[in-house]
């Protein structure tokens, strides 16, 4: 077991991202009443989530709707805090362990 040096966002979607997704998805998607979140990594000290969530904002919405659409153009506009919440609910924390034993691996993700 090993303790990370990172923080984390957790990121879940909400009803409005999950009507923006069906209305842009070439495939069905099945949401259930509570969908899967996207973890991300991040600086292991903070002390303010509103700014980590301003820090970072756009990458997590590029992450999360190039997985729905590649079109950027079709991608919602969050310009703030207050309309990346009304697509995302958003936990944070500062601690991360790995409970594995095995080497973490690493995949580079183009956006």
């Amino acid at each position: 077991m090993n303790l990370l040096n990172r923080g984390q966002i957790v990121v879940f979607p909400t009803n409005e991202f999950e009507k923006w997704a069906t209305q842009h998805s070439e495939e069905t998607l099945y949401f259930s009443e509570n969908p899967e979140p996207s973890v991300y990594l991040i600086e292991e000290e903070f002390w303010e989530d509103e700014l980590m969530i301003e820090k970072y904002r756009k990458k997590i919405m590029a992450r999360e709707c190039s997985e729905i659409c590649l079109d950027q153009s079709k991608w919602p506009v969050v310009k703030d805090n207050e309309t990346f919440f009304r697509y995302f609910k958003a936990h944070l924390g500062i601690m991360v362990v790995d409970l594995l034993d095995t080497d973490l691996s690493l995949e580079e993700l183009e956006l």
